[in-house]
């Protein structure tokens, strides 16, 4: 449950960085109230704080490199 959490708020908060464009070239989106500057930083902050708590290190470690999950020379 974690992971997903970690990706959605992965994927706002991409969606969030490029929300300025987004809103100015799709019309229908023009309807929301506010400036959308504002909402992409807020968008950005939110949701990339939240895939900043959700993040995982250990599964990440053990990314099927070995025991530890450390690279040797060998």
């Amino acid at each position: 449950m974690k992971r997903l959490v970690y990706y959605i708020s992965t994927l706002l908060a991409a969606v969030a960085l490029f929300w300025p464009v987004i809103y100015g070239s799709v019309p229908a989106l023009r309807v929301l109230p506010g400036n959308p500057v504002v909402q992409g930083i807020m968008g950005l902050v939110l949701f990339g704080g939240l895939a900043y708590m959700t993040f995982d290190e250990t599964a990440e470690e053990t990314g099927g490199i070995g025991e530890k999950g450390e690279l040797t020379a060998s």
